[in-house]
């Protein structure tokens, strides 16, 4: 068994899981544990995967397509707020997106889902069934989320997390090893954001390969600009050894 089947599910205000189910049967085991953990913890859960709910649960409709599935569950949870609950929300990522769909749009659903948990302060946990999804796929989207669960990514050494309007707080380190994962999160936020700001307040260093692997994901998608905001020393050193910022590329890094 997993770590979702094995144990009580514990999802802390405003936290993003990604969680990987291997099996059917695994995915319906711990669903119905979330199920039963939320009515005890968050008065119920709002689900979104098309199977009829049990126990204290609301199961909400995928038919309209994702982004009125969003909006629905983004209005539940709000009206929940207001007369003072915290419902979870589970999120089949199936349901809202295909295992083919490019990596950057499975990601920008995720941002929003992201954006979900710390607007409402509730527990989103986006559920990856089976062998639908490849192990790349899952690897690249880990750095937007608070944990994963049932999977032991790739080791980023980043994460991308939403601040408010059109702003995301990017912490760690950005090097070599992580440019695939970095460069997919950013074309993700861009989709959301064409005029993205990064609060680098915790953001430890970008190295020269993602400096580069930045600029060509900005000069790719005209009209988009990154503005880096609060950096330390260090990267604004590594940035102005990179060259960039005397190339007119849409990328500022700012203290």
């Amino acid at each position: 068994m997993t770590q979702a089947t094995s144990q009580t599910w514990e999802l802390t205000a405003g936290e993003h899981v990604c969680w990987r189910a291997g099996s059917i049967h695994e995915y319906a085991a711990g669903r119905d544990a979330l199920i039963a953990q939320a009515d005890q913890q968050a008065g119920g859960l709002l689900i979104l995967d098309g199977d009829p709910p049990r126990g204290v649960a609301h199961e909400l409709g995928t038919s309209h397509g994702p982004d009125a599935a969003l909006t629905a569950v983004r209005e539940r949870v709000h009206r929940a707020r207001r007369d003072g609950r915290a419902p979870w929300v589970l999120a089949s990522m199936e349901q809202l997106t295909s295992p083919d769909a490019p990596v950057a749009e499975v990601v920008a659903i995720e941002l929003e889902l992201a954006e979900l948990a710390a607007d409402t302060r509730t527990g989103v946990v986006c559920a990856y069934r089976g062998a639908l999804w490849r192990p790349a796929v899952l690897g690249d989207i880990a750095p937007v989320h608070s944990r994963v669960v049932g999977i032991t990514p790739d080791v980023s050494g980043f994460r991308l997390r939403p601040t408010g309007a059109h702003g995301y707080t990017l912490e760690g380190s950005v090097g070599f090893e992580s440019l695939r994962a970095f460069t997919t999160a950013l074309r993700g936020a861009l989709l959301r954001s064409p005029n993205l700001q990064l609060h680098c307040e915790q953001l430890e260093l970008i190295d020269a390969a993602a400096w580069r692997a930045m600029v060509e994901t900005v000069a790719a998608a005209p009209g988009t600009s990154v503005l880096l905001k609060h950096t330390n020393e260090t990267v604004r050193a590594a940035w102005l050894m990179s060259g960039y910022g005397d190339a007119g590329v849409a990328v500022q890094v700012q203290p």
